[in-house]
This record gives structure tokens, C-alpha cells and sequence, in this order.
């Protein structure tokens, strides 16, 4: 029931009132005249006294009455949407635990977010590696979503575009009206050739990096305010928490990998430079016995190729020592720890 309907007493109060004043001037007008005796004139005045006193007073008490519903309504709304927000959050987690997949956790909690605040559709834009691209996802909302994997639909670069100037800024965007925007931004023209009206674009930021967006677009004109976007807010922090943690994840399997690579280009070239060290070191004793000119040529010319080959080798450990310090700086500039050691001495950020 809404505040507003028990402000009805008050009015019947009033009308009661009214209506009493009404019958009391009808018998005075039947009986031809107002009492003219001091006593009954005194009572009649006391009782409307009386009367006005406490409809005043019941007035006010309803009206208090009122208002106090209302923050109770008010506060119970507020503490509906925590609740929303807080299922909706503890819902991603639980979806990040188990993998870290951001376009997937996107797609599962796409309708939760209709929840919190209403919309036609919800996109998310991820930054590329190279920061000079988006990849776009859309969830579905209105209707049961038949992917099982959510797939890139657009991309959009970084230049003229909404979601462009929102990951420059890093600040929520408000498109009231999409029309008045679409000649200058591509993305918000697509909208507008989709026929939305209005947009509220959320950035994903984490440890200070813009790493992506969250899209809500609707049909409707001004379908937005600046409020929906603080209930949005938390929601898209963890989000840009799952990407960030997505990218040091892959950037942790690039490590093991190269590692991996390294590890095992440095122990075949040592199985090859240790034959090669034996053939070469044959080739001396051959050339040393037998005296022949021929075949002192042609072993001069095994050694030189066993040679060339080492050569090679070192060429190849150096190559895989440089790339392997590469990778390790990029893993230890984003935070990963690389051992069990550095895990337990690494801060939180």
C-alpha cells in the first residue's frame, strides 16, 4: 500500500466535519432561526470548538503517521536494492571462483542487472591488449538466451566513440537522448539505427586502468538517471576486478608456457652440443691417425658444420633467456606472483 493512501482519513475527517456544518445549518433553517438563548449558543460554539481541535489534531497525527510510513517504505525500497546488489555480486564471485570468465559471468548475470535498474539491453565492451580496440558482448534481457557462450558482436575503436570517451575519463556517461549524440559517436549511431533512445554507460576500472565498459540501453527517452549508475557501480567494480584477473591469468599461462619452452630448448641444445662436442673431438683423433689429405679435408669440414651448429645453439639459449626475462618482467609488472615464495610475500594491491 503506498503512503499516500492513508492520507484518505484525512479527508473523511474534513468531509465529516463539513458535513456536520452542513446538517447543523439545514435544522437551523428548518427551525427559522439561530438559537438565540446564551447557554445553548455556548454549547453550539464549544462543540465546534472542540470539534475543529480535534480534527486538527487528527490530522496531524495521520499526517506523521504518513510520513513515517513513507521513510519506512523508502528504506525498505533502498534495502530491497542492497539485497538485489548484494545476490547479484555474490552470484559473479561465485561465477569468477569457479572460472574466470568475464564475457560468460556477463551472459549469467545480464537479467540480474535488469533487476537493479530496468533496460531493453545490456552490452559489455572490453579493451583489447593493443588499448586501441573494443570487443562488444550483448546479453540478452527480455527473452530466454539460447547461447551457451557469449560471442564478440562489434568492434569499435577507441576514437569516436561513447565508450571511447567514458574509458578516457573513466567516469559514468548519461545519453538522455541518443539522437542528439549519434552524429558524432559510431557506437551510439548503431543504437540509433537499433532504435534505442537512451543509454547509461558504466566504466570498469581497476588499480586505476579503464579496462572496459558496462552498456545499459533502452527504447525510452531519459530512461536513465545519474543514481542508477551508483547502483550499478559495485557491480562493474567486480567486473573490472574478473577482467584484470583474466588478463593475469593468461599472462600466467604465456609464462608457464615460455618457461616450459625455454626449459626444454636449453636441455635439448645441451644434448646436442655434447654430441657435437664428441663428434668434434673424434674428427681431432681421425685427423691425427690418418694423415690422408682427403680426408683431413673432409673432416675439416664436419667440424667447421659441428661448430657452425654450436654456434647456433648459443645463439638459440641466448634468444630463449631473453624472451623468457621478457615475459618475466611483464608477469612481475602486472603482479603475478611467479613462485609459491613470491606469492606469500606479495601484497594485496
Amino acid at each position: 500500500m503506498n503512503y499516500r493512501d492513508h492520507q484518505a482519513p484525512v479527508w473523511v475527517i474534513w468531509a465529516l466535519v463539513a458535513a456536520f456544518g452542513v446538517v447543523q445549518a439545514v435544522a437551523w433553517t428548518i427551525a427559522g432561526a439561530i438559537p438565540r438563548r446564551p447557554g445553548v449558543l455556548a454549547q453550539v460554539v464549544v462543540a465546534w470548538i472542540v470539534m475543529l481541535i480535534l480534527a486538527s489534531l487528527a490530522t496531524r497525527r495521520i499526517g506523521s503517521l504518513s510520513e513515517r510510513i513513507r521513510e519506512h517504505e523508502t528504506a525498505h525500497r533502498a534495502t530491497l536494492t542492497e539485497i538485489e546488489q548484494l545476490q547479484t555480486q555474490n552470484v559473479m564471485l561465485e561465477i569468477i571462483a569457479r572460472s574466470v570468465d568475464v564475457p560468460l559471468a556477463f551472459q549469467a548475470l545480464a537479467q540480474r542487472l535488469t533487476r537493479l535498474v530496468p533496460c531493453d539491453r545490456v552490452g559489455l565492451a572490453l579493451l583489447s591488449e593493443t588499448g586501441q580496440e573494443f570487443q562488444t558482448y550483448t546479453a540478452r534481457v527480455q527473452e530466454e538466451e539460447r547461447r551457451v557462450r557469449p560471442r564478440p558482436e562489434v568492434v569499435f575503436k577507441l576514437d569516436r566513440t561513447v565508450i571511447g570517451s567514458v574509458v578516457r575519463s573513466r567516469e559514468p556517461f548519461l545519453v538522455g537522448d541518443i539522437n542528439e549524440v549519434a552524429p558524432d559517436y559510431l557506437d551510439a549511431n548503431v543504437l540509433q539505427q537499433a532504435g534505442f533512445g537512451s543509454a547509461l554507460i558504466i566504466p570498469l576500472v581497476a588499480k586505476g586502468r579503464a579496462v572496459g565498459t558496462l552498456n545499459l540501453v533502452s527504447r525510452a527517452k531519459h530512461a536513465f538517471a545519474m543514481a542508477h549508475a551508483s547502483v550499478i557501480q559495485p557491480i562493474a567494480e567486480i567486473f573490472a576486478v574478473a577482467v584484470v584477473a583474466q588478463e593475469l591469468q593468461r599472462a600466467l599461462v604465456k609464462y608457464r608456457t615460455m618457461e616450459a619452452m625455454a626449459e626444454q630448448t636449453l636441455a635439448v641444445s645441451t644434448e646436442i652440443n655434447s654430441a657435437l662436442q664428441t663428434i668434434i673431438g673424434h674428427c681431432d683423433l681421425l685427423e691425427r691417425g690418418y694423415p690422408d689429405p682427403s680426408l683431413q679435408r673432409d673432416l675439416a669440414t664436419v667440424v667447421r658444420q659441428a661448430q657452425r651448429i654450436s654456434d647456433l645453439l648459443d645463439k638459440m639459449r641466448l634468444a630463449a633467456h631473453q624472451r623468457m626475462k621478457e615475459v618475466e618482467a611483464a608477469v612481475n609488472q602486472a603482479g603475478i606472483p611467479s613462485s609459491p615464495e613470491a606469492f606469500g610475500d606479495s601484497e594485496p594491491a
